[in-house]
């Protein structure tokens, strides 16, 4: 088995999860590496993603596991990424022997949000400690046109960043560009990368 990460970036953000699951199908197939099949009447490639990103993110810390035979790990990131479109890219790859539980894993990303317009944390804040928000935001800091914060993102808790949309819409404020950038696990109160865990 492989562990790969890869990040989406650009128009490929706009792929949805079952396009961007096609799109790694052919790049593998393209770069001639072999993945196991499910067994039945339907088989299918044996490739499992962490918890997929909303359609238009850019994301830096997507990851997948695949089962092959195929254990070169340094000509995989190379080859994949020489066969594979604008805006998918591979970062990271090691062999693994025990397939990881993405959903366990992780609790929280930590995502940038840059907008129009100069942002007011006397205007935003108050709202994004509601009730309804307040247990799902771990930080969160302005920094002129952008916000900077670490939100719930798992089966335990998740903060839906079409919320904050809505929210910056409502103050006339754009959402220009969200990017997540990386994966946290909360481990008796602090955050621990997820790379620092998986690889």
């Amino acid at each position: 088995m492989l562990l790969i990460k890869f990040e989406k970036t650009n128009l490929f953000t706009y792929n949805s999860y079952l396009n961007c699951r096609d799109v790694i199908v052919q790049t593998l197939k393209r770069a001639n590496i072999k993945v196991s099949y499910s067994q039945g009447f339907n088989p299918h490639e044996l490739i499992f993603f962490s918890p997929p990103t909303s359609l238009g993110i850019e994301s830096y810390c997507e990851y997948m596991y695949i089962i092959t035979d195929y254990n070169l790990v340094d000509e995989f990131k190379t080859l994949f990424n020489k066969y594979a479109p604008m805006g998918i890219k591979v970062d990271k790859v090691r062999a693994i022997e025990k397939k990881p539980n993405f959903y366990d894993l992780i609790d929280y990303a930590d995502y940038q949000i840059v907008t129009n317009s100069t942002l007011s944390k006397n205007v935003i804040e108050p709202i994004l400690n509601t009730v309804e928000f307040k247990d799902k935001i771990y930080s969160i800091a302005f920094e002129k046109n952008t916000i900077k914060c670490v939100l719930a993102c798992g089966q335990k808790s998740n903060f839906k960043l079409s919320k904050m949309v809505d929210i910056l819409k409502e103050l006339n404020i754009i959402t220009n560009r969200i990017t997540k950038l990386n994966l946290y696990k909360m481990d008796n109160g602090n955050l621990i990368n997820i790379d620092d865990i998986l690889f």
